[in-house]
């Protein structure tokens, strides 16, 4: 039996200052597993039990990895900052501090039992931080850390839960089958996302997927075990986890260390997210352009993501030339086909078909099938520097079949002649339906029109002139209006008044001086009493 090392209890304050550097003091477990992997071991398994009889709790962490000779024990184990690790690129428990840890939650004894080159030993710690090395007579496979600590039955499930906490975060990739009381803690590095895309070199994995959060995730991992997550928008809406020969842990555990290795890590990184990845976001907005049903946001995720390149100045051409601009009768275009389109004619954009988008489709326009400023309306902007013209900007009028036009006749005709008392250059007035897709004068009791049934702006449908330089304009009354459809009862028994009433109904959409009010009232009950007098 060895006498208590004097190297343990002679480094007082700083010993103290090891044992609580890390935050948790339950991210022992992660350095007893860093340990175990280290030595080799294809599994690791942490039991957490409670000896009623005792009233403690038993926290154990076995290994099949390469146990530990009386020199390693002395030399590493039971000395501090002694590690031969440094330098080696494959471990990292690089500053030969981690089962100091195993104080950090104050047991009453710990106990190590290991063997190798067939010797075995059980090194017993105290709470003082002495120990003794006892030489074991049958074989031990691996190490096996077993921690005492006075506890009741409810003490002990809330440990178990810190326990699972802890390795859900710092080993849930470990590379190794690491198991918490016969439960399977690890598994595979993966992202739930879109465009999910993987890649793998020297020393170096990397999983990578849009998500919904412009401050995506970054996991950070040396094999398997976390070195730190964050997020940030670096690179919005892209998560990642890397898990690289590059990336070091700080001495504290609670970071990585940002030097030169980091660097070539990132390198990685930027060029899977601006090769593979966009890749595969192209290749999507490929198939949801032709059709593939998604759900809405993720098509607002995925053509927003394909922004990107063209903004930052690393786009492809291969992904120019992608039809991934869906259209409106017709196939999805190109973002260089749609700028050499609006070349000729402003794009538009509507998100259904109507007879006013099949107008604007036989007069050679693109109508591109998406709503104003959303995703794939920006990237029409990153193609033609101008951003796609709603289809609200424009209105027509729907004819009606004959035998209803001819129900609208005396309104209509009454309405013409005291609009051309008045002076107004008038060609007809008509009746039609407003009631088609993104209609944008759907309220409207009326419009005018160069012609009946062509392609209006709106800034026009308000325009109706006098005077010897103007020129003439179709009104065309809305079918369902329903203050036109009483006025059309009206115009039977008293056709000048609902004329009057309609024609102001008309230009309370603009402005009705109270002049032009009067004049129209005049003009109505003149008309009344001549139709009378007759």
């Amino acid at each position: 039996m060895a006498a208590p090392s004097s190297e343990i209890t002679n480094v007082g304050d700083a010993l103290e200052g090891l044992v609580h550097q890390f935050a948790d003091p339950w991210a022992f477990l992660r350095e007893l597993i860093q340990n175990a992997i280290d030595a080799g071991s294809p599994q690791v398994d942490v039991r957490i039990d409670h000896d009623a009889g005792r009233g403690a709790m038993i926290i154990e962490v076995a290994d099949a990895g390469e146990g530990m000779t009386r020199e390693i024990i002395d030399s590493r184990l039971t000395r501090l900052f002694s590690s031969a690790k440094e330098g080696d690129y494959t471990k990292i428990g690089k500053f030969g501090i981690g089962f100091v840890s195993v104080f950090a939650i104050d047991p009453e004894l710990i106990c190590v039992d290991t063997g190798r080159a067939g010797e075995w030993w059980r090194v017993v710690f105290r709470r003082d931080r002495t120990f003794e090395r006892i030489r074991l007579h049958d074989p031990v496979e691996g190490t096996t850390v077993r921690l005492y600590k006075a506890a009741t039955a409810t003490e002990v499930e809330e440990a178990r839960e810190r326990a699972r906490a802890t390795l859900a975060y710092w080993c849930k990739h470990v590379k190794v089958e690491l198991r918490l009381d016969d439960e399977l803690v690890s598994g595979p590095m993966d992202i739930d996302g879109l465009c999910k895309v993987t890649h793998e070199e020297e020393g170096t994995a990397l999983v990578m997927a849009i998500v919904h959060e412009a401050e995506a995730l970054r996991g950070y991992y040396h094999g398997g075990l976390t070195l730190h997550e964050e997020r940030d928008g670096s690179l919005p809406f892209i998560a990642y986890k890397i898990d690289s020969r590059f990336l070091e842990h700080t001495l504290t555990r609670d970071n990585v260390i940002r030097d030169e290795n980091y660097a070539k890590a990132m390198t990685i990184v930027q060029g899977v997210a601006r090769g593979p990845l966009m890749d595969r976001v192209f290749a999507a907005l490929e198939r949801i352009a032709a059709g593939e049903a998604v759900a809405p946001e993720v098509r607002e995720r995925l053509y927003q993501c394909a922004e990107a390149p063209f903004h930052d100045r690393y786009a492809e051409p291969r992904w120019l030339a992608a039809p991934i601009v869906p259209t409106l009768g017709g196939p999805p275009v190109a973002m260089k086909t749609l700028r050499e389109r609006a070349r000729g004619k402003p794009v538009l954009c509507a998100t259904a078909m109507s007879p006013l988008v099949a107008a604007m489709l036989a007069d050679d326009h693109t109508v591109v099938a998406c709503s104003s400023r959303d995703a794939i309306d920006t990237l029409v902007y990153t193609a033609t520097a101008a951003w796609a013209t709603p289809i609200t900007h424009w209105c027509t009028a729907l004819p009606l079949a004959p035998a209803e036009v001819e129900s609208w006749a005396p309104l209509c005709a009454a309405m013409r002649a005291l609009l051309k008392v008045r002076g107004y250059k008038v060609r007809e007035v008509t009746v039609g339906r407003f009631d088609y897709p993104e209609s944008a004068i759907a309220g409207r009791v009326a419009i005018t029109q160069a012609r009946f049934g062509e392609c209006t702006p709106i800034a026009e449908v308000g325009q109706l002139a006098s005077g010897w330089l103007a020129s003439g304009r179709a009104l065309v009354l809305s079918a369902g209006h329903p203050t036109l459809l009483h006025l059309r009862a009206v115009a039977r028994r008293e056709p000048e008044l609902a004329a009057y009433l309609a024609i102001k109904s008309f230009f309370l959409h603009g402005e009705l001086s109270s002049t032009t009010d009067a004049e129209l009232a005049s003009a109505a009950a003149e008309a009344r009493w001549r139709r009378m007098d007759g």
